[in-house]
């Protein structure tokens, strides 16, 4: 095989980055999702009628503003992994690691 020309290590690590941007604007809307459904919560007033289920509601407001709050973390790693993984690959390319390894 043939190693890669500098064009195409160029767009290989163009796409890692830009993978990575999907994944912190995804980010975000997890971000988004955990402050509105925060914002959804009710008082025992508000909950009028409804006080049977109040405390049940209570609960799912929390599991999904902290399962969006997850969301949102891992969601930023896996961008910031993305990264990395384009800045080794231009490093061990620039230095010729992968050559000098017989990779290729």
């Amino acid at each position: 095989m043939a190693p890669p020309t500098a064009d195409q290590v160029t767009v290989a690590t163009e796409a890692l980055r830009t993978e990575a941007g999907v994944w912190d604007t995804q980010a975000e809307s997890m971000s988004d999702i955990s402050s509105k459904a925060d914002g959804l919560r009710l008082t025992r007033v508000e909950a009028g009628l409804f006080q049977v289920i109040f405390d049940t509601y209570g609960q799912v407001i929390d599991q999904v503003v902290a399962r969006a709050g997850e969301g949102n973390t891992e969601m930023l790693a896996i961008g910031t992994t993305l990264r990395a993984v384009a800045d080794t690959y231009e490093r061990e390319e620039t230095d010729n690691v992968h050559k000098l390894r017989n990779i290729y």
